[in-house]
Order: structure tokens, then sequence, then C-alpha cells
């Protein structure tokens, strides 16, 4: 066993602690009935990696970095999911008969004595730390596995099967056991996908595998499961159901749902989309976290110059305002955002919303409701009997709701709404396309906002970058004095960023004021082009000429915004 005086004199050797610190962590250790090893990092006086390095060479044992080896698939395939899980170790490497597993407890004799049993050969332990094992075993066997092996093993002790057909499956598993671990397995899912910050769980059958994928980030990424994860996707879709309060039984249409869910101190609310497809059912969850949805302006990342411009067109008395962009972009962020600061006591906001995201206090909610026709043309027209200073449009779909939103602000109302086009000038060419005269366009609308969230280079690895020079001057026209003095950088990739080099996003944003000269050429039926022409003499600052602000000053990379604007 630890011997905590040998082990204390190993710390302040290696410089981990000093006196005062170590008679802080025992005090801790002692209080909360751990160990030094664990207390330690919690009280920030050193990184896992090196109390664990210490505690290696004072076992006079290797320290290794499982993630980061290139560990043999028979190990994955012999050694069962629920055995490492539960004896929380990785196997590494084999040699002569003797297999090396990396513990975090290297001085537990009972828990190598139960490896040894288990698995029946020679064991020898090395060091990493828990992060690394945990991390490392989601790699290799996948999310939930032990789970999704207890399930299958318990099925095929009762001679139970699962299969795609078998729809009495999909409500009653035939054991109580089964049931537990399915939902202990979705609940593994979902709160992997939040600890990863992701925004959706694809949940995707093929004929011979099913595949679940996180998008973080923008960007879609594949989440390690186990193969034998296929035969469960009945029973995992219908837990879905039961969590969204949908139709079990109903496998043929599409069906819309939504879970409220908590984790730790966190409210999120998941938007379930449910489609069939030939091989199954997949699954869509939209996460929407309270908390970040609800940012300030100033939190959403813009310049100081468009944030400014956007302050004095939202005080406006009346008049529209459109943001434009495609899915994903932040546009029901920025509007939230925006009500968040006009909301008073002496406003009446009235939204309409298809779907409501987020409950906003103090301000009045519609959702549209298609299947017993209240669109958003018949709620805009209701809204107007209650009185409101400013209303909110989710999307202007079709001339019927851009006729309303126009008239709305011809008669002394704030419109915010959206809208999908590509930049701010093709919002004025798409609302004639729709059928809008363009002088109502003229004559009601304050601005058009084009917006785009990049991804942010990762504070953790971030390191001084140097890209192409010549690809910079054709991508964003700047000049070599520019060049010279751009602070540029890019993410090495660590595990914080999951080897992306990127950390979270902000967004960007090309800002049309509705000058009296834009307004001549709408009312003319300019092109998209032509106005945007202008709106260039007159300042306006493109989505890409926004981006290359963030690339200059290190906040994120040429390669990000040109993949963001590839479609200007």
């Amino acid at each position: 066993m630890l011997e905590p005086k040998a082990f204390e004199k190993q710390l302040l050797r290696d410089n981990i602690l000093d006196e005062a610190k170590l008679e802080r962590v025992r005090a801790e250790a002692i209080k909360n009935d751990l160990s030094l090893v664990e207390v330690i990092p919690q009280l920030g006086f050193a990184s896992p990696e090196a109390v664990y390095r210490c505690l290696a060479d004072f076992c006079e044992m290797r320290y290794v970095q499982p993630s980061k080896m290139t560990i043999p698939p028979e190990f994955v395939e012999k050694i069962p999911a629920r055995f490492v899980t539960h004896y929380r170790f990785v196997p590494i490497h084999e040699q002569n008969g003797t297999l090396t597993v990396a513990v975090s407890d290297p001085l537990n004799a009972h828990l190598l004595d139960d490896i040894r049993l288990v698995l029946k050969r020679r064991i020898e332990a090395a060091v990493t730390t828990p992060a690394e094992i945990q991390r490392t075993i989601k790699e290799l066997y996948g999310v939930g596995a032990d789970t999704v092996e207890r399930i299958l093993s318990s099925e095929e002790h009762m001679g139970i099967v699962i299969n795609l057909e078998s729809a009495a499956i999909s409500t009653d598993l035939g054991d109580d056991s089964i049931d537990a671990s399915v939902i202990k397995f979705v609940n593994e899912l979902i709160l992997e996908a939040v600890q990863s910050s992701a925004t959706d769980i694809h949940i995707e059958p093929f004929e011979n595998h099913l595949r679940v994928r996180y998008r973080i980030d923008g960007i879609l990424h594949q989440v390690p499961t186990p193969p034998t994860i296929r035969g469960l996707q009945s029973a995992i879709v219908s837990r879905i159901k039961i969590m969204a309060n949908l139709n079990i039984a109903e496998k043929r249409l599409p069906q819309d749902g939504k879970i409220l869910a908590s984790f730790a101190d966190q409210q999120f609310d998941l938007r379930v989309s449910i489609l069939p497809t030939s091989h199954g059912e997949t699954v869509n969850l939209r996460i929407l976290s309270r908390s970040s949805m609800l940012l300030t302006l100033d939190q959403l990342g813009f310049l100081k110059q468009d944030m400014r411009l956007f302050n004095q067109f939202i005080s406006k008395p009346h008049g529209i305002i459109l943001v434009t962009g495609p899915t994903g972009s932040g546009k029901t962020t920025t509007l939230y955002a925006a009500l968040a600061k006009l909301n008073s006591l002496d406003r009446k906001i009235i939204t309409l919303e298809d779907p409501i995201e987020y409950q906003l206090d103090g301000i009045t909610q519609m959702q549209v409701q298609s299947r017993i026709g209240f669109d958003f043309s018949l709620g805009l027209r209701s809204m107007l009997r209650h009185d409101p200073d400013i209303m909110l449009v989710g999307e202007i779909r079709d001339f019927e709701t851009a006729e309303m939103a126009i008239r709305s602000s011809l008669t002394g109302h704030l419109v915010l709404s959206t809208l999908h086009t590509n930049d701010a000038p093709g919002a004025v060419t798409r609302l004639t396309d729709m059928g809008v005269e363009p002088f109502l366009i003229s004559s009601t609308m304050i601005a058009v906002m084009a917006q785009r969230l990049i991804r942010k280079v990762c504070r953790e690895c971030a390191v001084p970058d140097h890209p192409d020079e010549i690809l910079l001057r054709e991508e964003f026209s700047i000049t070599e004095e520019t060049y010279q003095t751009a602070q540029f950088r890019k993410g090495r990739g660590c595990d914080t960023c999951r080897h992306t080099g990127y950390r979270g996003r902000l967004a960007i944003c090309e800002i049309l004021p509705f000058s009296n000269e834009i307004k001549d050429l709408t009312v003319q039926r300019a092109t998209a082009h032509e106005i945007k022409r202008l709106a260039l003499k007159q300042g306006m600052r493109t989505l890409r000429s926004a981006g290359w602000e963030r690339v200059r000053e290190g906040v994120s990379t040429a390669e990000e915004v040109l993949r963001v604007t590839a479609d200007i």
C-alpha cells in the first residue's frame, strides 16, 4: 500500500508541492476522504499529468498516455468493454505472454489481482491519469460500449432478439434490466454530446451498421460506438420517442417532439426529429442550451463598428430589420439578443416562431401550428390587434408573410425577422421575387444583416502561423504591409479541441444600411450586384472582410473564413 509520508517526500522532491501546499492538500484529503493524487489537481497546484508522473516514479513504473498510442485491435476484440470499464484500465501492449495495462491506481494490489483473474494472464502495470483511461476507453470501444454489451448478454441469456421488424421490442424489451440499460445508453449518448459542446446528435441507420455523429462547432464528428449497437437501433429510437412523448408505434411517418433535460446546473431543450428511412428510423436531436442562447449582443463577437450600427438600427421606432444566412448561422441567437436588449416595461414585444426555441421573460411568444392553419401570415394579423411596439417573425417564407410584415412596419411597428439569402444585398431581390413591390421595400427597410459563424482558434494549443501570402492577397485583397503586421495563429490540435485546432465560434456579419441611394436602386429594381457595388462604395464591410479582421487578430484562420464564406 501507499505510504503517505514516503509519497509526500516524493512530491516535495519533484517540486510538485511545497510545505504550505502540502499541508493544505493533507487537510482537504482528510476532509473529503480522497487521496493526495486526487486532491492536488482539484486545488490547481499541479496538472494531473505532473502528479501521476510523480506517482509513476515513486512506484518505479512507466508513465504512459494511451490516447496517443497505437493499441492493437485484437485487444479490443478479446477484452470486453464491461471489464475495462468496471476495473478502469486500458490494455496497451503484450509481449512474451505478459499484458501491459494502464491504470491510475497502481498500488491497488486487489485491482491488479482481479484483472489477472479475469483475463487469465500475467499482468504488468503502467501509470496514467483517470482522464486518459476514460478517453481511451471511449475511443477504443465507443460511447456506452459496456451498456450495449450488458444488454446483448442479457438478451442472449433470455433468448430475446432485437431487430428492426420487431414492433413489440420497441415498447417492452421483456426485462426491466434491459429497459434500464437502454435508458442508460441513451443518457450516456446525450451527456457525452453535452460535454463535447455539440449542437446536434445524428443517429443514422444503414444496412449493416448504425452511425452516430455529433455536430461540434458546425462540423460533424463521428462518435465511436460498438459495432453491436446496430441490433439495438429500434430500442434506442423507442426510448427517445418515449422521452419526447411521441407515438412509439408509428414508424412510417416523420415525427417531431421536444425533451427537457438538465445536467448539473444547466438546462437544455432537445428538439427531436425522426424520419423513416429504408433501413429504419433516423433521429436528429438538436441540443439547445438555455444559458448559451441567452447571450447579450456584446457576447456574440461582432466587431465594434458592426455592433454600433446594429444598435442604432434596433433603436428605430418602426421599420424592418432582416437577419439573413443559412441554417445554423446564429440568426435566432442574434434576434433573441436584440430582443433582450429592447425588452423593457414601456415596450410590448410579441414573437411568432416555428418553433419557440427559448422562453423569454417579459415577452409574449406564439408558436406556428401549420396543421390547424395557424401560419405566419395569420399570426401576424392577430398580433397587430394586441398593440405591439416590436414584433419578431421567425422567418419570412412567402409573399403573405412578407406583405404582412411590411404592412405592420408601415403602421408604426419595429419588425425583426430572418430570410434565407447568401448575403445582405440578395435580400432585396429575394423579396421582389416573392412578389413584394419594390417601393414598399424601400419605404420600410431599415437594414439587412447577413451573418455567419466561424470557428475560433483553440486557446489551449494556439501557436503563431505563417499562411500563404499569395493566397491571402488573392482572397482578401490585402497589402504586403497588412500581411506583415497581422498576428496569425492556428491550433496544433489537443484534447480540449478534439484535435481540430478550433474551439468555440463567433459571429461575423455584413450590414447593409438602407440609405436613400440604396432605396432608389431598390425602386428601380436593380440587381443584387448593383446594390452591393453601391453599398461597398458607401462603406459596407463584406462577410469576408469582417472575417479577415478576425484572421488578422489571430482569433480565427484564413482557411476557416474561406470555408464559411465560400458561397459568397
